[in-house]
């Protein structure tokens, strides 16, 4: 079987895919629009005799995130399925996106590797978005002590060594210095790895939580030591809706519209978190101006009732209807 086969096989269901034929057939579709480059080949699934216009919404490159992860691994199985994915992804993923009548992209970095690659296919920017109502900042004051969170699913490789990574190399000089401190890390399937971090002193690993916006709301910090990863991180963007200030590497904000020292502050390795952690430490003033910069953000750039406008600017493009 060839890489492109095999790929496409372990993302694919027969019987989903029957169920999509026999949809298409029977009704009438204007757009169809996919999700994620994994499910591309779903879109041959759709009955020829449908006329619909096919899109797919790209939430990450592939090829750029595998490409990231390899970077960091250590020899092991992981590390041998991303020398894989490395090689067969990038003639796949063209592949596939150029099977269809336009891409959704997240950030203009993913528009740029799109565009590059062959394809007159039209492609939009619609970045990821917010909803203000419910991420809304109310920083109460708490008598418990200080902590900083993470949020995010904890079996996402990226995700799983940016905490590993935190809580080994960093959270242990954040600890000394101030020792009420605690890391909470806030997420739905957490692996064995990042459950035994919950034995280090200070830290917490929750799982699965039915709200989010409790432990973003009495953290001092959001912290997003991401080393590897694609698209946009709407962890960010819910922080900041919210007011917490944000702490983060440079892969970590990648794509998003921030600025250092304004919106958000950035830290590429132990030392430089410890000091941005006792930044805002010290100046509770400070916090709550970077915190309120990044709100503002949110509300100008990134409520999604402004950021899906794309994607009707994309389907009015592909049936016809621009200047309409």
């Amino acid at each position: 079987m060839s890489g492109r086969g095999f790929i496409e096989c372990f993302h694919f269901n027969e019987k989903l895919a029957r169920r999509i034929s026999a949809i298409t057939a029977q009704e009438k579709f204007d757009i169809i629009q996919i999700e994620l480059s994994f499910f591309a080949r779903y879109a041959k699934a759709i009955s020829p005799i449908c006329k619909a216009k096919k899109v797919l919404s790209t939430h990450n490159i592939e090829t750029q995130r595998f490409r990231s992860e390899l970077r960091l691994s250590s020899w092991s199985f992981r590390r041998l399925v991303l020398l894989g994915d490395s090689l067969l992804f990038p003639h796949w993923e063209r592949r596939a996106m150029s099977e269809f009548d336009g891409v959704i992209a997240v950030s203009e970095q993913d528009v740029g590797w799109i565009e590059e690659n062959p394809g007159n296919r039209p492609v939009q920017l619609v970045p990821n978005g917010v909803d203000l109502e419910y991420f809304q900042p109310h920083r109460s004051e708490s008598d418990e002590p200080p902590s900083i969170v993470f949020t995010g699913l904890m079996d996402y490789p990226p995700n799983v060594d940016a905490v590993c990574w935190f809580v080994k190399e960093i959270f242990p000089s954040i600890r000394s210095n101030h020792p009420d401190l605690s890391f909470k890390i806030v997420g739905a399937r957490p692996t064995d790895k990042v459950q035994t971090l919950g034995g280090n002193e200070g830290v917490e690993v929750t799982g699965e939580v039915p709200d989010i916006r409790p432990f973003v709301d009495k953290a001092m910090a959001f912290v997003v030591p991401l080393r590897s990863g694609g698209g946009t991180r709407l962890k960010i963007l819910q922080a900041m809706a919210m007011a917490c200030p944000v702490i983060s590497t440079a892969v970590g904000a990648e794509g998003l519209w921030v600025s250092d020292g304004d919106t958000i502050l950035f830290a590429e390795n132990a030392a430089q978190f410890v000091s941005q952690i006792d930044r805002l430490m010290a100046s509770p003033q400070e916090a709550g101006r970077i915190g309120a910069a990044g709100r503002d953000l949110v509300a100008a750039q990134y409520d999604w009732q402004d950021c899906l406008a794309g994607v009707e600017k994309l389907y009015r493009q592909l049936l016809g209807d621009v200047a309409r």
